[in-house]
């Protein structure tokens, strides 16, 4: 299975920005499947499997492995053709003239990390071992309440980081081909998404809400910025 793919179409883009899609290539970046196994497995009918199993073949994000006879049928066993996703430059400037697409984009960033946290050895995540020992590892969730052109400002910074990585990759790839080091076969996964919003959350300190507020759905209760928490008083009208 390749490393990545890249999407160089936007009927590509918009075949796999499916929740349903991204569910069954989730499985199938961890095994094979045929189209019935895959229908138990999520409580789906066959048919309705099979007409997203024959799109994501059709658009390049699935393959037939092998195939297997079984009561005089040919089953067809399918898996996932790269573990990654990624948009080819090509596409960039479409994206840029319709905001859907780019936010499809950013969806994808997003379904495929979870694909890869899920297919993570159990050992990137011993975060009580030793210190020395403990794995590169990160996660954090923050709202940011700052004028757009500083918060472009460090953006550049955090692209020149971002390009600090990608160096420390190249240097590292032209060790191994020298055969100065030995290729684990180990990489650092990080995915980053950030977006100007008008909605904005906070930690209250009892259940009782300000004016114009309401409590948070619970899949956003992780979402906190501890400099605007501690800025948040019982009875503050929110006012931002």
């Amino acid at each position: 299975m390749k490393r990545f793919l890249v999407l160089e179409t936007l009927d590509q883009l918009k075949a796999i920005s499916d929740s349903l899609r991204m569910e069954m290539i989730t499985h199938l970046v961890k095994e094979e499947y045929t189209g019935k196994q895959l229908a138990t497995l999520l409580s789906l009918s066959p048919s309705k499997v099979h007409y997203h199993l024959k799109e994501l073949e059709h658009y390049g994000f699935v393959e037939v492995v092998r195939t297997e006879e079984k009561n005089g049928i040919v089953q067809k066993f399918f898996r996932a053709k790269a573990y990654d996703f990624k948009v080819s430059d090509a596409l960039l400037p479409s994206i840029q003239e319709d905001t859907m697409l780019l936010q499809e984009v950013m969806l994808n960033h997003l379904r495929s990390s979870i694909t890869r946290l899920y297919n993570a050895p159990e050992e990137s995540f011993l975060q009580f071992a030793d210190q020395d020992k403990r794995p590169p590892a990160m996660a954090c969730s923050s709202e940011i309440k700052a004028p757009r052109h500083e918060i472009k400002q460090w953006l550049k910074k955090f692209q020149a980081l971002m390009d600090e990585l990608g160096q420390l990759e190249r240097t590292h790839l032209a060790r191994i081909e020298a055969g100065e080091v030995e290729d684990t076969e180990e990489n650092f996964y990080l995915v980053t998404v950030g977006f100007m919003t008008n909605e904005r959350f906070f930690e209250a300190e009892d259940e009782s809400l300000p004016e114009e507020y309401e409590h948070a759905p619970s899949e956003f209760k992780y979402l906190t910025d501890k400099v605007v928490i501690h800025r948040k008083k019982k009875g503050d009208q929110g006012n931002d």
